[in-house]
């Protein structure tokens, strides 16, 4: 799963009511795949608006991946 799409993933079960655990989810056991690609400006320009950094941050860090903290 790529970050962008976990960092609009929620929990919808029925008895997942806590706000802290209903987002960002968090992975558990997971093997870590970097694969490079040719950056897409025009989907980047698109898709910032609707990113939750503080969330994409947190997630990044517990997977010991680096990115800026702003």
């Amino acid at each position: 799963m790529r970050l962008l799409t976990h960092n609009m993933l929620k929990c919808h079960v029925k008895n997942c009511t806590d706000p802290d655990k209903q987002y960002p989810l968090r992975f558990k056991d997971v093997q870590i795949e970097q694969i490079e690609y040719e950056p897409n400006e025009e989907f980047l320009v698109r898709m910032l608006p609707r990113l939750d950094w503080t969330a994409l941050v947190k997630t990044a860090k517990d997977l010991n991946i680096a990115i800026p903290d702003s």
